[in-house]
């Protein structure tokens, strides 16, 4: 049985799709309802995949710990951008 394991991002919802961001800035849609239940837009899927010549598994599970050290990055990197520019000329 071969094995592998990625990343997904949920990047948004349309309607019953959802739009998942893996590597690469590669998309897959997917219907919602495969979702683990409860998933939001921007929570982090650890995704493991299983395959022999019988069958295929695929396991999605939310990480809520990766999903909230992600959203405080971007809070804190858009804080930063927020902040107003203390002027004076720029140094090369």
């Amino acid at each position: 049985m071969s094995d592998r394991r990625e990343i997904w991002i949920v990047d948004r919802f349309e309607g019953d799709l959802a739009v998942l961001e893996r590597a690469l800035h590669a998309t897959l849609t997917l219907p919602r309802s495969l979702l683990p239940a409860g998933t939001r837009e921007g929570d982090v899927l650890r995704v493991a995949a299983a395959a022999s010549d019988e069958e295929s598994r695929l396991t999605i599970a939310r990480d809520a710990e990766e999903t909230r050290r992600r959203t405080a990055q971007a809070r804190a990197q858009l804080d930063q951008l927020k902040r107003p520019d203390a002027g004076g000329d720029v140094k090369l």
